[in-house]
């Protein structure tokens, strides 16, 4: 493709993370991109990495870790190294895309941020899975520490993997004295392929997937309920919340992206509506990484009883890691076993 590409002069985020298309440059504010963006951006940023960090605190410090705790300590591991991609950004929006730190760091931003997307969406996806085993095959031998970790390592490894295509083709485009970090793919066709392969792997499939699992879960749930004449609706109720609110807040943050992606593809002339439309899809996608451990904090009860204890002494702490059986969500109490993002 040549150099009157895309989105590379169309003013949005992403260090190349929509491939550029031949289309003209629209009019829009820059005010937005030097100031209102970035300092969202910079929110989200903030407000994520403090809350992945007590929640990788929070599993760190707990001595008898069970199999949720290994899923959840690797999402906040990925949704934090997605954030540490912002300041990057951040710094291309408010020098108006000029890219200043080479063609190696551009490489490993893009890279790094399209890795953790795979990764953090899988995680999640395996995650589900592993909370319809949890409840409804309670008793499986297969569900250990060991055979988590062997998972969670498969989907990192998987994560890289789908990378490659960005390996090749991330790369710092000098256009109009200035340069630019981008996705630089070399026609249409290989265009629609990219778009089609990110939006497929990491949308589409798993979004299947947490929906059908989830479905199977909840379904298993209410059947339970009926043999038991409902003595545990407050649980049901609970599951239901946080089943609904794990396919929501996925839908919220990561569709708008994926729509935008698809419609750029038949775009030509973008007017700056979508210039706009989508640095806020990439605004939601970012806060994924930033409310999940938001929604594990507040709604998993473990995890904040393990932070308050922190403030008590190391006698009381004693005292409470003995009256706990683990640090995870999957505890004999039925009410929290869905409390798991």
């Amino acid at each position: 493709m040549n150099d009157s590409a895309a989105s590379c002069d169309s003013g949005e985020l992403s260090n190349g993370s929509m491939p550029c298309a031949n289309i003209t440059v629209p009019d829009y504010d820059a005010a937005s991109f030097t100031h209102v963006f970035p300092a969202v951006y910079g929110i989200l940023c903030s407000v994520g990495v403090l809350a992945n960090a007590l929640v990788i605190y929070a599993v760190a410090t707990c001595k008898k870790k069970l199999v949720s705790d290994v899923y959840v300590l690797n999402l906040a591991v990925a949704d934090l190294l997605f954030l540490l991609v912002m300041p990057f950004n951040i710094h291309q929006l408010v020098w108006e895309r000029q890219w200043v730190f080479g063609a190696f760091m551009c490489k490993a931003v893009v890279v790094m941020d399209v890795s953790n997307q795979f990764t953090t969406v899988g995680i999640v996806t395996v995650l589900c899975i592993d909370r319809y085993i949890a409840i409804v095959h309670p008793m499986s031998e297969n569900r250990t520490i060991q055979w988590t970790i062997i998972i969670n390592l498969l989907v990192w490894l998987g994560s890289f993997l789908l990378t490659i295509p960005v390996m090749i083709y991330a790369k710092v485009i000098s256009k109009k004295h200035s340069s630019i970090c981008m996705i630089y793919l070399d026609g249409p066709q290989d265009m629609y392929w990219y778009t089609l392969y990110q939006s497929t792997l990491g949308f589409l499939v798993p979004l299947i997937i947490i929906s059908t699992f989830y479905s199977l879960t909840l379904y298993h749930v209410f059947q339970s309920m009926r043999r038991v004449k409902r003595k545990q609706s407050h649980w049901a109720k609970r599951a239901t919340k946080m089943v609904l609110m794990v396919i929501a807040l996925f839908l919220l943050c990561w569709t708008p992206y994926h729509v935008i992606q698809m419609i750029n593809l038949g775009i030509q002339e973008p007017t700056a509506a979508f210039v706009y439309a989508y640095n806020i899809s990439i605004c939601l996608s970012y806060s994924h990484s930033c409310i999940n451990p938001l929604m594990l904090l507040i709604f998993a009860q473990n995890y904040r009883e393990r932070l308050c204890r922190h403030r008590e002494t190391r006698s009381n702490m004693s005292k409470n890691t003995v009256k706990t059986e683990g640090c995870s969500s999957m505890s004999p109490d039925t009410t929290h076993r869905l409390t798991i993002i």
